[in-house]
This record gives structure tokens, sequence and C-alpha cells, in this order.
């Protein structure tokens, strides 16, 4: 697999995958590895997981949370990808018990929930949230072993419901991700050949750039063929929602204090970010780039660290100046490819957001009209 290792020395970034995991997630845990005790919990966690919608349906999601007992050490014991599982499943236990649709409101979740999920995020230095990383980045099967990350051949491995809409929502978002893969490494050959003053590098590095973000495109402009507008507000968005004043009992580092997270949300993807940061698209030192900074808490560490290689990159735009003819076209494409994106992803939080509910906030506490606007116009003007 084409992976290229940023300058920072520790971020990786497929070619084929992007900012996906090279191994596919685990579809279940493998409790033949663990004690009787902590298999017995594991396999709860993975029967809490099936069985997620009927759960909710039937009201019996907070009963089941509530009477976990999750076994000392428990985190400790699992592997990376374990881990990550257990990160997956516990948010969205989490999520499905604090906004449990229909029912009250609680201020809490249960010590069998919260507890893994603090430690696990702890170990994974990320927030203890059903953030965009593991709603997204780490929720996908394929449905044939050998073919690729198409739309086409997703699934997901954990929802909140039964509907095909969900599942498409969140598998659009990972055939995105999948498809800036070759994208994101022709970032880095961008300002290799910047660097080293090679002019037929830094073309086709901008090539493959503009036919990453257009397929991008495409696959974005495909949501509306299996996600209904009203489904998605009324059905599944409200568990993608934020915890404002939750406390994760048993945590004791946290010391009962309510706790304050945004919720997932597409703006956490770091993949138009690196995008930006690599062709030198700055959308200056505003009131956007404060709340582009808050997001970056909810992403990972190794994905962060990609972006800030680009951002200490060469400079492109002055090499592509002074380059002009078909390098500077072949820029100017790139640039215009990345705001049609996301002219089409406004299009589409207005379809799906907007209209269906009169928020003018996402779940990720972004107010996103004027948030994604903004974005759209900064990238329109850095075309040479």
């Amino acid at each position: 697999m084409n992976s290229q290792r940023s300058n920072s020395g520790d971020a990786v970034v497929s070619g084929g995958q992007g900012f996906l995991p090279e191994t596919d997630p685990l579809e279940s845990f493998d409790t033949a590895e663990h004690n009787p005790e902590v298999s017995a919990y594991l396999n709860q966690m993975d029967e809490l997981a099936r069985e997620l919608p009927a759960l909710l349906d039937g009201s019996e999601l907070r009963p089941a949370v509530a009477a976990l007992s999750a076994p000392d050490g428990v985190v400790q014991s699992l592997s990376p990808r374990e881990c990550r599982r257990l990160c997956l499943v516990s948010g969205f236990l989490a999520s499905a018990y604090v906004h449990d649709i229909g029912n009250d409101p609680v201020d809490h979740i249960p010590t069998g929930v919260a507890v893994p999920l603090y430690e696990c995020s702890q170990r994974l230095d990320r927030e203890p949230m059903l953030a965009y990383d593991v709603l997204c980045l780490h929720n996908f099967r394929r449905e044939t072993e050998a073919d690729g990350l198409e739309l086409t051949n997703l699934d997901t491995l954990v929802d909140f419901t039964t509907h095909r809409d969900e599942r498409w929502f969140v598998t659009v978002h990972i055939a995105i991700e999948a498809a800036a893969g070759p994208g994101l490494a022709a970032c880095r050959r961008l300002h290799e050949g910047v660097r080293n003053d090679e002019r037929a590098v830094v073309l086709d590095a901008l090539e493959t750039i503009h036919e990453s973000v257009t397929r991008q495109t495409g696959i974005m402009n495909r949501m509306h063929e299996h996600n209904d507008p009203e489904t998605f507000a009324r059905e599944f968005r409200p568990y993608y929602d934020g915890f404002d004043g939750i406390v994760y009992e048993g945590v004791d580092e946290l010391d009962g204090e309510p706790q304050h997270h945004r919720g997932g949300s597409g703006a956490q993807s770091l993949v138009l970010p690196s995008v930006d940061a690599a062709l030198g698209i700055d959308h200056g030192a505003t009131g956007l780039t404060s709340h582009l900074d808050a997001l970056r808490t909810y992403m990972p560490d190794e994905h962060l660290a990609v972006v800030d290689s680009f951002e200490r990159g060469p400079e492109v735009r002055p090499y592509v100046t002074q380059a002009e003819g078909e390098i500077q076209a072949a820029y100017n494409d790139c640039v215009e490819a990345v705001a049609e994106f996301r002219t089409v992803h406004f299009g589409q939080t207005m379809a799906y957001i907007r209209r269906m509910t009169g928020d003018s906030a996402g779940t990720g506490g972004t107010d996103y009209e004027s948030f994604l606007q903004t974005l759209q116009s900064n990238t329109e003007a850095h075309t040479l």
C-alpha cells in the first residue's frame, strides 16, 4: 500500500485510503484472547451494538446500559484495534443513552459505558465523545472483502436505526475519505516537487489533487440517493448532538463535574483542511480560524500532524505564480474544485438541516451557514 510519512515523523497518509485505517476496523471482539470476566463484558458490548436499534425502538436501551458493569482494567487489556472498537461501541451507547429520542432527557452516562468510553478515549488521546473519527473513520466494513472502498461496497458496523438512510449518510462520508487518499498523497508530492523545483512532479500532483477532490464532490452529490432529509433530521441526526452538562459516572478523574462536548460532525474531517494547507488556501486569523482550531481538539493527533506538516511546507502559491502556464491552470483547477465541493456541501446542509429543522448550528456546534459560506468564498478568492 502506498503510504507517505509527513515531516513531523509520525503522521502517515495512505495513498489508497487517506485518513481511514490501513487495516479495516474490527467487526466484533475476539473474546478468546481475554479472561472470562472481560470476555463476558465484551460479548455484552457486541450484543448491545447489534441490538441498538431494537433497544431504542423498545425503550429498553437505558435499562440495558444502566445494568452494564465494566471489569477493572478492561481497557488496558485491549489491543489497539479492540480499543478503537470499544471506543466506537461505548460512544454509540453513550449518545443513545443521552439522546434517546422520545424519552425524557438525562444528565449522566452510567458507569458501565462512561468509564470505558473515557479510558479508551484517554488511551487514544481523543475527546470521550462520538466524534467524527469513530463515527465514520472507524465504523465501516466492506460488503466484499476483496473489493475497494467504493460507496456501493461499504456498510457500517454500528447504527442507531435500521434506516438505510443512516447507513448511506455515514458511508458517503467514508467513501469521500477513501477518495481523498490519492489527493492527500499528491499533496505530499506537490510539496516535494516545489522544494526540488521539479515542474513535472508539481503538475502531476496538482492534476491528481484535482481528480481526487472532483471525485469527492461526485460522491457527496449522491447523498440524496438513499438519505431522505426528513428521515435524517428526525430519526437519527439527534443522536449526533453534543453533550451539554453530562456527568460521566464512575470516572474519578472528572470528579463528578458535568462535561460539555461537541457532537460528531463532518467539520471534524481533516481532508479539506489538509488540501487547504497544501495549496496555501489561507482562511486568515479571524473568528473562523478560532472555530477551526476549536474543532481540532476532536481530531486525531496523527491526522493533525499531517495538516501541520503541510502548513509548515514550502509556499506553493508563489511558486505557481512564477511558473504560470499549465501549472497555474492546474492550481486554479484545484482551488475551483475545492470551492465546488464546499458549494455542494453548503447546499446539502441547507436541504438536510436548515429546511428540516430551522437549526442554525450543526451537531458539532458549528454556525454552519456562516461557517461554510465563509470557507467557500475564501477558497474562491485564492484562484490566481
